[in-house]
């Protein structure tokens, strides 16, 4: 495991993670294919907000389940906590100051979510 740390675009929001980044999330629902996000969960003993919480204004829209968190400055959206996985943090990969996506390497596993509940279960079950 390897701590990694994120921000939003202008550095009022920022976060580690502890976790082996290894794979990625590409889900193409509405909202994920409009913010460009690539997802990794995290545990909630394995995420840390050290600033900005003040700076963070929360969206939700359908079954409100999902917190898509964003910078009230920059509009950057660094993590949520998503519908799938209500308990964890989903960061979005884009805003770690510390991993290269060009270099470093993973697998990115493709998300389904315009048939979101068909493909829930068969991205639990990868993520196992």
């Amino acid at each position: 495991m390897k701590t990694y740390h994120g921000s939003c675009h202008c550095g009022l929001v920022r976060f580690t993670v502890n976790t082996t980044l290894d794979r990625v999330v590409s889900c193409n629902c509405s909202i994920c294919s409009k913010k460009g996000v690539l997802h990794h969960r995290v545990s909630p003993e394995n995420f840390q907000l050290i600033e900005g919480a003040e700076q963070l204004s929360l969206y939700q829209f359908d079954t409100k389940e999902a917190k898509h968190y964003f910078c009230k400055v920059c509009g950057i959206h660094p993590f949520s906590n998503p519908r799938a996985a209500r308990d964890m943090f989903s960061i979005n990969v884009r805003c770690l100051d510390d991993f290269d996506l060009a270099t470093e390497p993973y697998d990115v596993v493709d998300f389904d979510g315009k048939n979101w509940e068909e493909a829930v279960a068969k991205l639990n079950e990868e993520l196992a």
